[in-house]
């Protein structure tokens, strides 16, 4: 059996990390309550609101995995200039991000998803939300503002939501910028933009997300995954690839080495969020000197984590040295 490396060395080296994330910045808003019957107007439930609580989400929740992690942030984006604009970029600069990166839109409203919870079941989610383009100077207003701290990052995460934050352009720009410093990329796409990121260190779609790219009508087995994984690079120009499947775990391609990590057995209470989460915890692993299949060790764990929480949950790293002993005892010993 392949020996796994100490992974607690590089949890412990996640505080010596500073993480840039670029991408599409929300706000996830909860309503908790209970519904104990059904509205007499429709089919639907009556739930008596409890509880509101409001969080930073996409690729700000990225940021706020980094910071829960331990590792140090420089988040970049858009918010509206707005009530729900304000209130994530408060939340974000009391946990110590540098938000410096993050331009407030007049015009733009805020991304806001809004879920409906019950008796911890979502009832609905709706949102609100700008998706065009953004256009004007942003793009090199952006392109300075990660220009200007570049030399202080290990690694850049493109967190990409499809909402007009990421264009090519931008992407090109930011990874001519990378390469020149050693800033090694992440990035977690959204298929209808895959064709961005040639060039990306790493690319980390999820399995539906993997299938479309490349052109799968069907489900593919574990023994395909290989040249899914394959494909997914020749298509999109990446250097290495990590496909997410849940509960199946991880399927990755480090160079020639492919490798599938069986997922972590878990309650699931609610996915929303956990891709954050792993993205996370592989770029801090990575930039803490894990190799690839390492990092996705400890994305893995972490993402089983927070799948068996309920509403968007940021991991800590004492979180994840807590479930690493019983990893290793169902991989390894």
């Amino acid at each position: 059996m392949t020996k796994i490396p100490d992974l607690y060395k590089f949890i412990d080296g996640f505080s010596e990390v500073r993480a840039g994330v670029l991408g599409d910045l929300m706000v996830d808003r909860f309503i908790y309550g209970g519904a104990s019957r059904i509205s007499p107007e429709a089919p639907v439930p009556v739930v008596r609101i409890r509880e509101r609580s409001t969080q930073p989400g996409g690729a700000a929740n990225v940021g706020h995995n980094i910071l829960s992690l331990g590792g140090r942030l420089e988040l970049f984006g858009i918010l509206g200039d707005d009530e729900p604009g304000h209130e994530v970029l408060a939340i974000l600069g009391n946990q110590g991000a540098d938000t410096t990166g993050i331009m407030l839109m007049p015009n733009r409203p805020s991304t806001v998803k809004t879920r409906v919870v019950a008796q911890s079941q979502h009832v609905v989610r709706f949102d609100e939300e700008e998706t065009a383009p953004l256009e004007g100077d942003y793009q090199e207003r952006m392109l300075k503002l990660i220009e200007g701290r570049i030399q202080v990052m290990d690694v850049l995460i493109v967190s990409d939501y499809a909402k007009g934050v990421v264009n090519v352009g931008l992407v090109s720009g930011i990874f001519k910028l990378c390469a020149k410093h050693g800033v090694r990329t992440f990035v977690d796409p959204k298929p209808v933009n895959m064709e961005l990121f040639a060039g990306a260190d790493v690319i980390k779609p999820n399995y539906h997300e993997a299938l479309r790219l490349v052109g799968r009508e069907r489900d593919a087995g574990p023994e395909e995954m290989p040249e899914v994984c394959r494909d997914v690079r020749e298509a999109t120009g990446a250097k290495d690839v990590v496909i997410t499947a849940g509960g199946n775990g991880m399927f990755v391609l480090a160079g020639e080495e492919f490798i599938h990590l069986p997922g972590m057995p878990r309650e699931v209470y609610d996915v929303a969020g956990a891709g954050d989460t792993t993205l996370a915890t592989m770029a801090l692993s990575l930039a803490a000197g894990a190799d690839l299949v390492t990092a996705a060790r400890l994305g893995n764990i972490a993402g089983s984590i927070a799948v068996g929480r309920l509403g968007i949950a940021a991991v800590t790293a004492d979180d994840l040295r807590g479930e690493v002993e019983a990893y290793l005892d169902r991989y390894q010993r």
